[in-house]
């Protein structure tokens, strides 16, 4: 690339990985490695009443309606779990802005404003992400059209918290609308996520005893791998008194009766009647192509040239324009969806990503870069300095009011360590801290980068991954830096020089730390392809994974090594 310099004549570049070659799957640890995050979170209540009303207010687009009915089911989920009165009147803020979102019912809308002011919300909350709206692409909407196709009369819907909260209320809004007779509550069931367990409240006893002869339908995404859940749910009705033929479990794609995992779980899944949703995003995009669960690859590879692995079933869903000039991602809805939207922009307005627009539901259409994906043999003085550059600017731009969750991300490696190597890793509580928690990028591989035409390097893929339910979470941008010391196999002369070009645009010597951040990262990487891999058994995927694991371990291994001998 022109104008650029090397670092040094002796600045030793790595060899390309090769393509996996078949091998022994990877020992068999006695525990999943840990890379699932919990990603409830610790607010203030007054904060996120006032944030839900500003968005009431300013609700003047679809995608701004849509946010403001996610967060006002996540703040009645919320107030519900705390016991809160206020709960009710939420309730009511959620049925009139689902109203207004499937209808387009102005006059719904007024009304929720009006209900929002007699919410009283305590001083802290404990809120979780709903992944189907943040991370699946699962549309309220995809429920009410499911919900006028019910023949009965008379339904009494519960909805199991956080995102049934939501649902709930959408099928709510479809029954009514249709002129059936509908109530609703919401229920939090407790327990081990394979074995969970539903106790009704006395007033949930009650409510159900009053709705006796109606059709119960329990509402919520999934299932999910063990089905319990909808199950702890549907067999609590059947002590409270409901037969088993007035009950119906609505959820968002049919079940692999021989994959889950609850105890006994194909004979009590038969015991009750299930309908799932059919979902909008096929139909809307049916004129593009799809190139989500990794068939991106071979439109930004040439061929001959081998693929970085991918955990398929965990990518963000996309598609490209028939006129091969937008990529269509799904990057969430509600208000984690209003925040990538906003880290977009910033990233495209930086120069530092490509244009992006608002797509609606949750997507965002992103213009093409015309190019060349970056390499690793490639790497120069001018290449290291842009990604300084890049880090720099998410670390004065993109930091996040959210907490950061050092002591779970810290206990994260404890562990992975000890199952993946046997070693304990007592670590200084205070390791991995941070005085200014962001959104991380979390994909600083070579290919996620593309040289455009003019020459300039583009990061792409650079919303999401940061704010899922992975780790690392808000965290230090050590955590990117470390990334793009691992990915893109870095000597220490290439370190060092991009530590050093990241203190002169920020002012942060990330040195001290950058060691054990490089340890965190390669082992939460191991153990997300290590994962992965049993997702993919007999397929060419599975070797690339396999690959994967490999190489981030035997990088974990020796980070390891240096640090038990400092």
């Amino acid at each position: 690339m022109a104008g650029t310099i090397q670092i040094s004549d002796n600045l030793s570049l790595p060899q390309p990985s090769i393509e996996p070659q078949p091998s022994a799957t990877p020992s068999a640890a006695e525990s999943d490695p840990w890379i699932f995050r919990d990603g409830k979170r610790v607010v203030n209540g007054l904060e996120l009443l006032g944030d839900l009303r500003r968005r009431i207010a300013s609700a003047l687009s679809s995608s701004t309606l849509l946010d403001a009915l996610i967060e006002a089911g996540e703040l009645e989920a919320a107030l519900a779990d705390a016991g809160s009165k206020s709960a009710e009147s939420a309730a009511r803020v959620a049925d009139c802005l689902a109203s207004a979102v499937i209808h387009g019912d102005a006059t719904a809308l007024a009304q929720a404003a009006t209900y929002a002011e007699q919410i009283t919300a305590p001083d802290t909350l404990t809120i979780a992400p709903p992944e189907g709206f943040t991370y699946y692409a699962l549309h309220p909407s995809d429920f009410a059209r499911l919900a006028e196709t019910l023949d009965s009369q008379r339904y009494a819907v519960i909805g199991i918290r956080s995102i049934g909260t939501t649902l709930s209320a959408v099928v709510l809004t479809a029954l009514t609308t249709q002129g059936k007779q509908a109530g609703r509550i919401t229920v939090r069931p407790t327990g081990h996520p394979y074995s969970r367990q539903t106790d009704f409240s006395a007033d949930q006893l009650r409510w159900i005893g009053e709705n006796r002869g109606a059709q119960f339908l329990i509402v919520d995404e999934g299932p999910g791998r063990s089905g319990s859940t909808f199950l702890s749910v549907a067999e609590a009705l059947v002590r409270a008194g409901v037969p088993r033929h007035e009950i119906t479990i609505m959820g968002s794609r049919e079940p692999d009766l021989g994959s889950l995992c609850a105890d006994n779980a194909i004979n009590r899944w038969r015991e009750f009647r299930f309908v799932a949703t059919a979902p909008s995003v096929n139909q809307r995009f049916a004129e593009c192509t799809y190139v989500g669960g990794g068939d991106w690859r071979q439109y930004l590879f040439p061929a001959g040239q081998p693929w970085p692995a991918s955990w398929m079933q965990m990518e963000r869903l996309k598609f490209v324009s028939a006129d091969q000039q937008i990529l269509y991602k799904f990057e969430g809805m509600g208000p984690i969806g209003a925040e990538a939207r906003h880290r977009a922009c910033r990233l495209a307005q930086a120069g530092f990503g490509s244009q992006v627009s608002d797509a609606g539901g949750g997507f965002l259409a992103y213009e093409l870069v015309k190019g060349t994906q970056a390499r690793i043999q490639q790497t120069n003085a001018s290449i290291l300095a842009r990604i300084a550059d890049y880090c720099a600017f998410r670390y004065a731009e993109l930091g996040t009011l959210c907490s950061a969750e050092e002591a779970q991300l810290r206990e994260m490696l404890e562990f992975n360590v000890a199952q993946e190597f046997g070693i304990a890793l007592a670590l200084p509580s205070d390791s991995l801290r941070t005085q200014r928690p962001l959104t991380t990028d979390g994909r600083m591989n070579p290919h996620e980068w593309i040289l455009n035409d003019s020459g300039q390097l583009i990061k792409t893929d650079g919303v999401d991954h940061g704010d899922n339910h992975f780790f690392p979470g808000p965290c230090d941008i050590a955590w990117d830096l470390a990334g793009a010391v691992v990915e893109w196999q870095l000597g220490s002369d290439a370190s060092n020089f991009l530590v050093d070009q990241f203190r002169r645009r920020s002012g942060v010597n990330v040195s001290p730390e950058l060691s054990l951040y490089k340890l965190a990262y390669s082992v939460f990487r191991l153990g997300f392809c290590k994962m992965a891999v049993s997702t993919v058994k007999g397929s060419t995927e599975e070797l690339r994974l396999l690959n994967a694991y490999r190489q981030y371990r035997a990088i974990a291994q020796d980070l390891l090594q240096t640090h038990l001998h400092h």
